[in-house]
């Protein structure tokens, strides 16, 4: 800490020269508000005065001429109050802190240093343009988080500026005080990153821009590739990094990227929640978020209801390991699987199920089903099967339609018609006579013509050996018990989360691909929980983007539905310019509760971790019956000292309702489940599936029994449960202790 009392002088002067710049644009900047709200205001009621609604006659545009004009302005009155209103947040968050670091910068061949002081939005004099404050994600600003003092240098339009870092101070500040200050080299022991990261955490996730570090700074600035895949450990800052990138990208192309133009895909509604804030803090607006489901699920067939992706989990965590749908799902999610899927699509776009027949009317050929192929084949191969057809049917419409006009010229010639009858009922007549005659033609065309991308899935499963075989991709899986589960989920109605990808799939690839035009930027967390199948479908839809993909295998909690390894989404994408980065340092718990976390993965992970220390993880024998009080009793102690945000997580829903319930009468505390997604933070009840990606101050597993944690599977799935920790991590058994933790040295925990 800084205790220099000139040193302090210089920068309260500095601050209250900035804070008295931001009161004037922030006082300029709620009368231009208030003033473009009534001009906008006073031209609609203008606009209903002068302007009648309706013209009155087709050549009097006089009127139309004037409400286009009355539009336009009240269009630019509403641009300029959304640019006036947005200066103003930015303000009044700049006014709350308004800078949190400093750096003295000697360009080579100048004489004198600049001081740069660096915030979440640039501020300038207004009367001078003298630049006060300097963006985080300025060029400039780089430096702050990729140099110690000494030689230093940042890239600009201009090219690459060196020279040299004299100084690197931090601040904390609030409202118009520094609370503290002092000279940094911002390395991972830095007493802010401690202080930071040592705090109680609350219900948002929440900006990391003070803090962030060389390597974290390095993905968040990158525009030399296309596609970044970052794999990282728990707690490694991947989701902050990820949203940082985001408004780092918005303030980079601001001219021609919005934050309409960015999707973050998000593993779950309580995710999102969670993440919905940052951007706002930083002084953007928010990204669109969704689920994969969400997203893709929009264009699947109302008919059928979609399981959801929590529903799958709890299946998953609750059945007997030899149910032949995890086999299912497992297959599903494999690369073998996904060679079947092409190899499908190829055979079906080669006319594999196709049946055209001759078209023939009166006993006259109209044209050959032969014919018909050569369209199919040669003519119209350019275009997507869907469109293939579509052009097909028109051809064969348009062929039809001149027979249909020679037998309207008949019946009026041979007089047919009844001369007694209305024009209309003659008409009627026609148009009979034609359904009679044509009807089943047009109907047989139609069929022919048309398909049904679930009926195609079944068939794919209907014959599943011969097509895995046809991939050469043929496995162990009893491919006839999965083929027939699959059929009868669909024929009740349901499409399971584990056939969504792959029936998306097969309309992307033969059918409907979305309309993602005006998405720009993708962004993938949780990367490890997406299938091949999945990744080939973003690929297609989104080939036209920039995409950021962010992840950690030993955080799959789904055991039979995810990526494998971070390779296979690197073989899928196969571009030049995609780029892997490892991060290597964690900064979320504290080194006891890493170091435990890090024995339960049997190969451990190799990440740094940061040199913060707390309590060892409890271990708690408990007899079963005073299980809940004895929850209730931790949560309370946990609470008093200071922990704001506490999770009980439980292996599934059902565990998680029947421990809610007997909790509720002694904590207050809320459920988090598939039904109630919506995250208010301090003491709540939760699915792992559901907790992913959230951090909390302290972190209680209702129960390590061997029976909930004993196969493979659930190796990472307890692993992952326990990297949500920041500060306090109690598990509890009350049988026999799961040999995931039985088996790891004593000394990583305290045995209660």
């Amino acid at each position: 800490m800084i205790d220099d009392k000139k040193i302090w002088d210089n920068e309260k002067a500095n601050l209250d020269k900035v804070v008295k710049e931001i009161k004037i644009q922030l006082d300029a900047g709620i009368s231009a508000v208030s003033n473009y709200k009534k001009e906008a205001i006073d031209l609609q009621k203008k606009m209903r005065e002068d302007v009648k609604c309706t013209p009155t006659s087709l050549f009097d545009l006089e009127d139309a001429t004037q409400i286009w004009q009355y539009q336009t302005e009240i269009s630019n009155q509403a641009r300029k109050y959304k640019f006036s209103y947005d200066k103003v947040t930015k303000l009044e968050n700049m006014l709350k802190s308004a800078y949190f670091g400093r750096i003295d910068f000697i360009e080579d061949g100048e004489k004198n240093e600049e001081k740069i002081y660096i915030g979440i939005n640039n501020l300038s004099k207004n009367n001078t343009l003298e630049i006060l404050v300097y963006d985080w994600r300025a060029p400039i600003s780089g430096m702050f988080y990729d140099f110690e003092t000494g030689p230093s240098g940042y890239e600009c339009p201009a090219g690459t500026i060196n020279g040299k870092m004299l100084l690197k101070r931090q601040y904390k500040i609030e409202n118009t005080n520094i609370v503290y200050m002092f000279d940094s080299s911002l390395s991972i022991n830095d007493e802010m990153l401690q202080e930071l990261l040592g705090k109680s955490t609350d219900n948002r996730m929440k900006t990391i821009v003070t803090s962030i570090q060389r390597e974290q700074n390095a993905v968040i600035r990158n525009i030399q590739n296309r596609t970044l895949i970052v794999d990282g450990p728990a707690g490694s800052g991947k989701t902050s990094i990820a949203l940082h990138r985001a408004a780092f990208i918005l303030y980079k192309y601001r001219e021609s990227i919005k934050s309409e133009n960015i999707l973050v895909f998000s593993p779950n509604h309580v995710f999102e929640d969670y993440i919905s804030t940052v951007l706002p803090e930083l002084g953007e607006e928010n990204i669109q978020r969704s689920t994969f489901a969400d997203f893709f699920g929009n264009i699947a067939d109302k008919k059928y209801r979609i399981e959801t992706m929590t529903e799958q989990m709890e299946y998953i965590l609750s059945c007997n390991p030899e149910n032949i749908r995890l086999s299912s799902i497992k297959f599903k999610a494999s690369l073998q699987f996904l060679a079947v899927l092409k190899k499908y699509v190829q055979s079906i776009e080669n006319g594999f199920g196709m049946k055209f027949e001759d078209i023939i009317y009166n006993g006259v050929l109209i044209i050959s089903a032969e014919d018909i192929w050569k369209l199919f084949k040669n003519d119209y191969s350019r275009f997507p099967f869907a469109k293939r057809l579509e052009k097909i049917q028109q051809r064969l419409f348009y062929l039809l339609e001149q027979y249909e006009q020679k037998r309207v010229f008949e019946l009026k010639e041979n007089d047919l018609y009844n001369v007694d009858l209305s024009d209309e009922n003659n008409k009627l007549f026609t148009e009979q006579k034609l359904n009679e005659e044509f009807g089943s033609i047009k109907n047989g065309i139609m069929q022919m013509t048309s398909f049904d991308i679930y009926i195609l899935y079944c068939n794919l499963f209907r014959d599943l050996e011969f097509h895995v075989e046809s991939a050469n991709e043929l496995g162990n899986e009893n491919f006839s018990s999965i083929g027939i589960y699959t059929i009868c989920g669909l024929e009740r109605g349901t499409i399971n989360y584990e056939d969504l990808a792959p029936i998306m799939f097969l309309k992307t690839m033969l059918d409907t691909i979305l309309d993602a035009k005006s998405i720009k930027h993708v962004i993938i967390d949780e990367a490890q929980d997406y299938t091949a199948v999945q990744y080939e479908i973003i690929k297609k839809v989104f080939g036209h983007c920039n995409m950021t993909i962010l992840g950690d295998m030993n955080q799959a909690v789904n055991g039979y539905m995810n990526i494998g390894s971070f390779d296979t989404i690197s073989d899928i994408f196969k571009m030049d310019d995609a780029q892997s980065i490892y991060l290597t340092k964690s900064y979320r718990s504290s080194k006891e509760i890493s170091d435990f976390c890090r024995e339960i993965l049997i190969s451990g992970n190799n990440s740094e971790q940061l040199d913060r220390h707390g309590n060892k993880p409890q271990i708690i024998k408990v007899n079963k019956s005073l299980m809940s009080k004895k929850l209730a009793d931790d949560i309370k102690m946990l609470k008093s000292k200071g922990n704001k945000l506490i999770a009980v997580i439980c292996k599934t829903a059902g565990q998680c309702e029947a421990l809610y319930k007997s909790l509720n009468s002694y904590v207050d505390i809320s459920l988090i489940s598939n039904q109630n997604e919506l995250y208010k933070g301090g003491v709540v009840v939760i699915p792992p599936y559901l907790a992913k990606g959230l951090e909390f101050d302290a972190v209680l597993v209702n129960s390590i029994e061997d029976r909930d944690y004993s196969k493979e599977e659930d190796r990472r799935l307890l692993y992952t449960i326990c990297t949500r920790a920041l500060h306090e991590l109690y598990l509890y058994y009350f049988d026999s202790m799961s040999g995931f933790v039985k088996n790891m040295d004593k000394n990583l925990y305290i045995n209660n």
